[in-house]
């Protein structure tokens, strides 16, 4: 186990000791223990620890991930009583509510569904929910600059992504600006026209063979602004 997950878990069994009553704490402990060597799961836990959906001090029971596209996952947390759905990135955790409730429209959107309804016809009960699978996460079908799984597109500006005209890295070659017919990425709009030359000509999706080392930085479709004297 590597010293960040080790420091994470540490930080997560102190929240326990005050987020759940002493009755609860064995329960607390062993949901936990299941996932101890899963970083992006401890990270939801110890989200759901710190701040308590509206201060119920009740442990966690089951995670479930409801679904997935483009690095973003929703997690369903059941709980003793209530039951919470989180969108989980690289970036950020954020509570929603309790599970089977409306969600935000745009995050309707980007699961491709047209309404709350047709959303929470794919929310099965809480008892029917699978849980989410312990141990380790293959690491190498995950994006390691966006996130994605493999098999999916990569977030636009991500630099693994493979350009479909040479081959090289997408956000290091020069055929954004040949197709766009420019020197530089200046504003939204030619990103927005990048991106649907890119789906024309048929983006590389992600695949364990792009896991390699790779910069730390997006230069390349970053907009450029404007210099100050």
């Amino acid at each position: 186990m590597g010293k960040e997950k080790k420091t994470m878990i540490d930080e997560i069994e102190l929240y326990v000791q005050y987020a759940v009553q002493e009755k609860d704490l064995e329960k607390a402990r062993y949901v936990l223990s299941l996932y101890k060597d899963n970083e992006r799961v401890l990270r939801l836990i110890r989200e759901y620890y710190t701040i308590l959906p509206e201060a119920r001090e009740e442990p966690i029971h089951k995670l479930s991930c409801l679904m997935e596209q483009g690095g973003v996952g929703l997690f369903v947390v059941v709980c003793t009583s209530y039951s919470y759905l989180y969108v989980v990135s690289v970036e950020e955790i954020v509570l929603l509510g309790e599970y089977r409730e409306d969600v935000p429209l745009e995050l309707l959107a980007f699961f491709q569904y047209s309404s709350q309804d047709a959303f929470l016809k794919d929310c099965p009960a809480v008892e029917e929910l699978v849980a989410y699978p312990r141990g380790e996460v293959d690491t190498a079908s995950i994006c390691p600059a966006c996130g994605v799984a493999d098999g999916e597109e990569h977030l636009l500006g991500c630099v693994v992504e493979l350009c479909p005209w040479c081959a090289g890295t997408l956000s290091k070659c020069n055929c954004r600006f040949e197709q766009l017919k420019v020197e530089e990425l200046e504003d939204e709009s030619q990103l927005e026209t990048f991106s649907d030359l890119l789906s024309a000509k048929g983006r590389i999706r992600f695949c364990k063979e792009q896991n390699l080392a790779y910069p730390g930085t997006s230069e390349g479709l970053d907009i450029v602004e404007d210099k100050k004297d």
